[in-house]
């Protein structure tokens, strides 16, 4: 086998992995080191790090260790993908020292998934990205980002990175195309504007401190926030096509709109989240003609995710006048019971949707995912999916294509 076939395979594999099947043969034993693609990726399920003080420290202890053998041993000029993947805590000062080994290879990927499962793990507890504006502040524990000037694709999750920190990597990472940050608890207030950024994809997922996101003047692409309710502005984002927003309830009565109604003339796909049991259908449809009045244009699909089902038992009714939209082509709702408001909102998107192509029905608990509590609906999904299958294909005008999950 070549030997580029073979660093080829192993670049498939976790670094661990790459290592071990790289001793099968004496002429493979340090291939390895020609991989520009090194992904420390925990071998274990994550749970057993949270079951007891003991194991988790022997299991961090060994991490620790493969992953200074391998970067000690390593002797390529340049790492493509650089990937820690582990529960740690913020004492791990050790994780500047990968950092600075990934920057001095040229990185061009970067994760930083220190995810844990411990419910009770709070943000103030992740490792703190640290910051170094010039080498003349060496020894001091912080890290310089200009040498970060390669990278394209940043991922962080349960890592604390403030304001300042992400200004600098968006300033010195002039080809960072890819943003996003997980679980982070220093961003308070997220300003990105310039027309010099080459960012494309930026995603906030569950920060709990953020209170606002300022998106300006730059060539983004999708965007997506996962999280409780805040101020936000989208504005001079010609490129915008696609937007997933989560802000609760509040997302039926805020003026999400009109925040970013500026991006609606390129916008071809907008998932809105509604995690609440008791949203009324009325209210349900009252949000769509406003979505249809403000984003004719908005050709893709439409998606809508609603929480646990409502017990309660009523009569169809009558629940918005025509509203016809030109341009939906796909529409999907997720969470969806069998409950009558379920088929009135469908019903609903069917009749208005005048360009409509396809409609997807998805039974499955979204909002507990697993969670035990989750299991609880297991047993309503087939009976959701019967009831999908009997109620909406009757609705259907011809060439609209249904799609039962």
């Amino acid at each position: 086998m070549p030997n580029e076939i073979l660093i080829l395979v192993l670049s498939l594999l976790s670094i661990k992995d790459a290592v071990v099947t790289s001793s099968v043969s004496k002429r493979f034993r340090f291939m390895w080191k020609y991989l520009q693609q090194l992904n420390f990726d925990f071998s274990g399920p994550f749970e057993i790090t949270t079951k007891s003080h003991e194991l988790y420290y022997s299991e961090r202890e060994k991490y620790y260790q493969q992953v200074n053998s391998v970067i000690r041993s390593y002797n390529h000029s340049k790492v493509h993908f650089f990937r820690i993947n582990f529960h740690l805590d913020a004492l791990e000062c050790v994780i500047d020292d990968w950092l600075e080994f990934a920057a001095n290879r040229k990185v061009e990927i970067l994760e930083l998934d220190l995810e844990t499962t411990d419910k009770h793990h709070h943000v103030s507890w992740n490792y703190n990205l640290p910051i170094r504006f010039n080498r003349m502040s060496i020894g001091t524990g912080q890290l310089p980002y200009s040498d970060f000037v390669h990278l394209k694709t940043l991922y962080l999750k349960n890592v604390n990175i403030n304001e300042l920190a992400l200004s600098m990597f968006l300033e010195i990472s002039k080809h960072l195309e890819t943003l996003s940050i997980h679980r982070s608890g220093n961003l308070t207030n997220i300003s990105v504007r310039g027309r010099e950024l080459n960012l494309k994809h930026f995603e906030i997922v569950e920060c709990p401190s953020v209170a606002s996101i300022y998106l300006s003047d730059f060539n983004l692409e999708s965007f997506t926030y996962m999280g409780g309710p805040i101020g936000f502005t989208l504005t001079g984002l010609p490129n915008l096509k696609n937007v997933v927003m989560s802000q609760g309830l509040v997302a039926l009565n805020s003026n999400v709109f009109r925040r970013i109604s500026s991006c609606a003339s390129s916008l071809q796909a907008l998932s809105l989240k509604i995690f609440h049991p008791m949203v009324s259908t009325s209210s349900l449809c009252n949000f769509l003609i406003t979505f249809i009045t403000n984003f004719q244009k908005c050709n893709t699909f439409l998606q809508l995710l609603s929480s646990s089902p409502i017990k309660k038992r009523r009569k169809p009714i009558r629940i918005a006048a025509d509203h016809p939209h030109e341009h939906l082509k796909i529409f999907k709702i997720l969470g969806y019971y069998g409950r009558i408001s379920d088929v009135e909102l469908a019903a609903y998107i069917i009749d208005n949707g005048n360009a409509l192509k396809k409609i997807v029905i998805d039974p499955r608990c979204q909002v507990l995912k697993g969670f035990k509590a989750a299991k609880k609906f297991k047993k309503n999904e087939e009976a959701a999916r019967s009831s999908a299958q009997r109620q909406l294909p009757p609705l259907l005008p011809p060439g609209v294509e249904l799609v039962i999950l």
